[in-house]
């Protein structure tokens, strides 16, 4: 019976999804429960399982397609159906493992593959074993196991028979590589002790497939005048899903909302004395201390909760629930932030849930396992929705202030510069004097529909004397 794959609903605010690439080409068998195709929804991959063993009929969203939910991405036949018409004798189609040769491409399924970089062994050493091709997850998973009874190491088997060296590479990298016959190890020495990456394997890709696309240029006799052209001058980069996705968010984001923006500079005198304080206690219990990070979250959330018009959003009318008005705000009772987290992938915006409920050293836990996940890409569709007010920093990387686009569903972002000492004018019981403080600078970007300047400024001022006075939030 034929079936159809459709574009699975990932996650709960998740509205369409992004085909980035098929494990299975069409006619190809395919196991039930195994990965058959890479989907992105909300920054984050997931990865699409087969419903039912079967045959890959046909594909009907190639890569790069973003398709609703529901859509139809493929059609598979069950295997009892389809089998009569595909069986071909295996000895009479497939070449011998005598007949491969180190680097050429072994016929086997994804989850081979995967299997193999995962057991850090090549698909020839199984073929050579005795396996034959196709060769699927088992196959190797057996080859893995009677080398172990021989007394062999899982790890030491490569192409020619001899000790291989481990490489450090992420999950997604090793898949990259056994597809394309990569070699980790070579890649590895440009990247002495570091992990490679599936930026790493692109970029190696693309600067082979450019190499080879160049045509050999002979020697000129004299030297000549070389005319620059546009390729020479430049380079041509695609578009990557998750660039076009958040391209297509803040664009509507900006043409949706108004944009007003406030800007502060505040005296983190205090909040860094505060944020010593604290972790000298929790380096006594054997954690490291909180970020500068933590505590400007806990500001943030105390001054949403004493001013809920920022904790908000504009909602649009929907003929069949609401009978008044055409647009409504909602205020939301619980505090969710977003944290946007710059990773090699694209900037992520995981979110911490119910902040109001937890504490400054609660709050550095939780930003540091959400800051580890994104940057290993293993955050969860419901790890990345439902903020209901984002914080941007970039801080770190030497920005003194800078606009930030509010992201769809929300009111308001703040902005976070870094902090720089000068000499500010300090007022007291003693006069004026002048004194060098530690000043960051922080601007709001706020829906112009759900919140005027004075909503706006009445919130900053309140982060503003919180993180002067941060044992209020104590």
């Amino acid at each position: 019976m034929e079936r159809a794959l459709t574009m699975p609903k990932l996650g709960m605010t998740m509205t369409e999804g992004t085909v980035l690439q098929w494990l299975y080409k069409e006619g190809e068998r395919v196991e039930k429960g195994e990965p058959l195709v890479e989907v992105m929804t909300d920054k984050v991959n997931m990865e699409v399982e087969a419903p039912f063993g079967g045959i890959l009929k046909s594909i009907l969203a190639s890569d790069g397609a973003v398709l609703p939910i529901g859509a139809p991405l493929a059609t598979l036949v069950d295997e009892e159906e389809s089998s009569p018409a595909i069986v071909v004798p295996v000895a009479a189609t497939l070449p011998l493992a005598a007949s491969y040769t180190a680097g050429q491409a072994i016929p086997s399924t994804p989850a081979a593959k995967r299997e193999a970089a995962r057991q850090g062994i090549s698909l020839l050493s199984v073929l050579q074993a005795g396996a034959i091709s196709p060769l699927d997850s088992q196959d190797v998973l057996d080859f893995v196991q009677q080398s172990r009874k021989n007394g062999q190491s899982q790890t030491a088997q490569t192409q020619s028979g001899t000790a291989q060296k481990v490489v450090r590479a992420t999950p997604v990298a090793q898949k990259m590589a056994q597809e394309h016959q990569l070699d980790l190890a070579s890649l590895s020495e440009r990247k002495a002790g570091e992990k490679i990456t599936r930026a790493d394997i692109e970029a190696h890709l693309a600067t082979t497939t450019a190499q080879a696309a160049q045509p050999a240029q002979p020697t000129p006799p004299t030297p000549a005048t070389v005319v620059a052209t546009q390729d020479e001058e430049s380079e041509w980069i695609a578009l990557s899903p998750i660039r076009r996705i958040i391209g297509q968010r803040m664009q509507r984001s900006v043409a949706a909302a108004p944009h007003i923006y406030l800007d502060m500079e505040i005296d983190m005198t205090e909040a860094e004395r505060c944020r010593q304080r604290i972790g000298r206690s929790l380096q006594a219990q054997q954690e490291p201390a909180p970020s500068l990070t933590a505590i400007i979250v806990r500001a943030v959330t105390t001054a949403l909760m004493k001013h809920p018009e920022v904790n908000a959003t504009l909602d649009p009318w929907d003929p069949g629930k609401e009978e008044f008005g055409k647009e409504r705000i909602r205020r939301w009772r619980n505090v969710h932030i977003g944290i946007a987290v710059d990773t090699e992938r694209a900037l992520l915006t995981p979110v911490i849930r119910n902040v109001q409920q937890q504490t400054i050293p609660m709050l550095a836990r939780e930003l540091r396992r959400l800051t580890q996940a994104a940057r290993e890409n293993k955050l969860k569709p419901e790890e990345m929705a439902n903020a209901t007010f984002t914080i941007s920093n970039l801080g770190m990387y030497g920005i003194d202030t800078f606009h930030a686009i509010i992201a769809p569903g929300q009111s308001a972002i703040l902005a976070v510069g870094k902090v720089t000492k000068r000499g500010i004018v300090v007022e007291d019981e003693q006069g004026e004097r002048l004194e060098i403080r530690p000043i960051m600078k922080v601007s709001l970007s706020a829906d112009h529909r759900v919140l005027d300047g004075a909503s706006g400024s009445r919130f900053l001022h309140r982060f503003k004397t919180l993180l002067e006075d941060p044992y209020l939030l104590l």
